[in-house]
């Protein structure tokens, strides 16, 4: 993983957790969405929560990156949501480029695993 982000990912009963800490910029998408899409084929997750709480900085090939995970594991049956925290730089930027028009976007990684494991009506 690039210098400037790692990971933590967490298997529940309902989804896999991704929760990227640092900047999630050009240096490290490439890889970090080659292994998320890995760990989703390899625990046949129906879910994946992307975190970004932590992330400190995202850039255009961030946001591509999640267009482009919601795409392809669409068309596998794995939902994506993200977390992007209420006044978070992640929530305003995800409310830029309309994220939520083509993917779940909850505020917290709770709401965001009630959507997974279909409590709150999702």
């Amino acid at each position: 993983m690039s210098p400037q982000l790692e990971y933590e990912t967490d298997t529940l009963p309902d989804a896999l957790v991704a929760r990227p800490v640092g900047d999630v910029d050009m240096a490290a998408t490439p890889e970090l969405e080659a292994e998320l899409r890995a760990a989703v084929e390899e625990r046949s997750a129906g879910c994946l929560v992307v975190d970004l709480g932590a992330a400190g900085y995202i850039d255009s090939s961030g946001i591509e990156l999640l267009f482009r995970l919601h795409a392809a594991l669409r068309t596998g049956g794995t939902d994506l949501v993200v977390v992007a925290p209420p006044g978070s730089s992640a929530a305003r930027l995800l409310e830029l480029v309309s994220m939520a028009e083509i993917g779940e976007v909850r505020p917290s990684l709770a709401q965001a695993l009630d959507r997974c494991g279909g409590r709150d009506g999702g």
